[in-house]
């Protein structure tokens, strides 16, 4: 898992639970005031084993943690890989480039890096269908970023999942339609 990734969860959890539950996470995976460096990998399992900790302190399903996370995230995905969004683009442009323009920049700049695969086409006029592979299933962190940006280019959306890894597809395949 990309340190970027535990980063921006650490931080989400400072303003969700405070420096007292931030450190009762860090004690989860032994890391203590160390933290996270954002160009790093780490286990797999830390990404889960924080998600349970935070699960069990507030009582929130583990799968609206990650959505609520990502997309608080986006604004910090964006101090750091903002560069390769091209500033011209519409929010589903966005979502179209987003493999081969940002993930393939983020595997550049970190050879560890493996960002899930995702396809992303145009639909319609105001559609992107997207589909999602990771090993990880961690659809929800792509519904919560999808969120994100969505907020960051001030439109509203609609997202519906066909197909979820977490009900046993080999895939997601979510939806994205922008609102009037």
């Amino acid at each position: 898992m990309q340190g970027v990734i535990l980063d921006e969860l650490e931080k989400y959890i400072g303003r969700e639970l405070g420096d007292a539950g931030l450190a009762r996470m860090r004690a989860l995976t032994g890391r203590g005031e160390g933290g996270y460096r954002f160009d790093a990998s780490y286990p797999d399992e830390e990404i889960h084993l924080i998600v349970r900790g935070v699960a069990e302190a507030t009582g929130k399903p583990p799968e609206l943690i990650l959505e609520q996370y990502a997309e608080a995230m986006v604004p910090g995905l964006l101090a750091v890989y903002g560069f390769l969004v091209n500033p011209r683009w519409s929010f589903l442009e966005f979502l179209v480039n987003t493999e081969g323009s940002i993930h393939k920049g983020v595997r550049l700049a970190s050879p560890s890096a493996k960002p899930p695969a995702i396809k992303a086409e145009r639909v319609g006029p105001e559609s992107v269908a997207i589909t999602y592979r990771s090993k990880h299933h961690l659809c929800s962190v792509a519904k919560g970023i999808l969120r994100g940006a969505a907020a960051h280019y001030g439109v509203g959306v609609t997202i519906a999942e066909g197909t979820c890894m977490l009900r046993g597809d080999p895939e997601c395949l979510i939806t994205v339609t922008e609102e009037d």
